[in-house]
């Protein structure tokens, strides 16, 4: 299994691993949104051509991690409070369903996978590691979606992975602590578990609208300090 996953990383096209390179930069706030990408400094960063760079900065281009505009260049793409109000929204739409269908496929072996993720939450939470907390968060939901039985669904929630990574890496002013973050992940799978349905959809969407709650009550205040 590690062979093919290996392979398949070897295989990669050379901008789509830089581009990976750039996201992973991004997320770990190595590059602030609004930062402007310059194709030389890229390419002589990662000793490439100025093509290869400009290939990767289409692919995120193409994921809405960058813009480009016309004669003043390539930025990341800022992230705003309506972007985060659009992702909890979808998020809500698939997430709720999908996590439902998907304890009519939960097996020992995926009940086993999932606890080793949350597992791992609880260790990054003890170690206030927020980047690696929200790359195990991907993992979890992913996982999940992706046992629903729906190939339409899974298709669409993949497509949405780098937007949702992008838009977690922002929650961690919305939690009191990454503790607070893992027992919420621990909630989630003892509610799969249970495999009642209705159990399972009542912690998905108060996972999601805690979050979408916090914004609210921060725009509000925002808004009050105005008038």
């Amino acid at each position: 299994m590690q062979q093919n996953q290996n392979n398949s990383i070897i295989q990669k096209p050379l901008s789509e691993l830089i581009a990976d390179q750039l996201k992973w930069k991004i997320w770990h706030e190595s590059i602030q949104f609004g930062e402007r990408l310059l194709e030389t400094d890229l390419a002589e960063s990662f000793d490439v051509s100025r093509s290869t760079i400009r290939e990767a900065l289409k692919i995120l281009e193409s994921e809405e991690l960058v813009v480009s505009q016309a004669r003043k260049g390539t930025y990341v793409a800022d992230f705003t409070d309506q972007d985060a109000d659009e992702m909890i929204e979808l998020r809500a739409l698939i997430e709720a369903h999908a996590f439902s269908q998907s304890i009519r496929h939960l097996d020992h072996k995926d009940v086993k996978k999932l606890e080793d993720i949350v597992a791992e939450m609880k260790v990054k939470a003890e170690e206030e590691d927020w980047n690696a907390l929200f790359d195990l968060d991907m993992q979890f939901h992913s996982y999940v979606v992706g046992l629903c039985g729906n190939s339409r669904i899974i298709k669409i929630y993949d497509s949405l992975q780098v937007q949702i990574r992008t838009f977690l890496m922002h929650l961690d002013k919305y939690y009191s602590s990454p503790q607070s973050f893992y027992a919420e992940h621990k909630q989630l799978l003892e509610a799969l578990v249970s495999k009642n349905a209705h159990t399972v959809n009542r912690r998905v969407k108060e996972h999601i609208a805690y979050v979408e709650t916090k914004l609210l009550g921060q725009q509000s205040d925002k808004e009050l300090k105005e008038v």
